[in-house]
């Protein structure tokens, strides 16, 4: 598997966001896309309570991201939709993951993972949440790698999107077979 390059970044340079307003539209259906991804990305990268993790090739091609805000930041917007959705000023809320079709399932998701919780903790902040889609199994997933996550409640319409989600609450703490797994 040839090498990948993870790291943290702040700043929204126009390449950065025109990278992952491109990956955006490669790895969400329309149904899950942004209506405005140029200001979202321009907006998450330019924030540093954020946590913006990108993935990138030996070419330096953009193929995977996630984003984790301080949950205080979301609480508001997401309550129409998670009404017993609560604040939580010691918890980073993993807003979104991403990774281009062709690289899925060579562990870039857990790489992604391992990086939020090492960059989390810097912060010394060892709680996550998200909303996880179930239809790609991404829920059962994080079950798998994440060594202290529980299962909150489902949503059926998360967002408007038409499908189920679940919240889930975790501790930036994977399982150990799952970091033998990047090895």
């Amino acid at each position: 598997m040839p090498p990948v390059t993870i790291c943290a970044v702040t700043g929204a340079s126009p390449d950065r966001v025109a990278a992952l307003v491109e990956l955006h539209r490669q790895a969400f259906p329309a149904h899950m896309q942004s209506g405005d991804p140029e200001n979202y990305f321009a907006e998450a990268l330019d924030d540093e309570r954020n946590l913006n993790i990108i993935m990138q090739d030996q070419a330096g091609a953009v193929i995977g991201y996630l984003l984790a805000l301080p949950q205080s930041l979301v609480v508001e917007e997401l309550r129409p939709w998670d009404p017993d959705l609560r604040d939580d000023p010691d918890r980073m809320y993993l807003e979104m993951i991403q990774i281009l079709p062709e690289q899925r399932g060579r562990n870039h998701a857990l790489r992604l993972f391992q990086a939020v919780c090492t960059e989390a903790e810097k912060r010394h902040i060892y709680k996550l949440s998200m909303h996880a889609r179930t239809v790609t199994g991404l829920n059962d997933y994080l079950h798998r790698i994440f060594a202290e996550i529980r299962f909150l409640r489902r949503l059926e319409n998360w967002y408007g999107s038409g499908e189920p989600f679940d919240y889930l609450e975790a501790t930036t703490t994977l399982k150990p077979a799952a970091i033998t797994a990047m090895t």
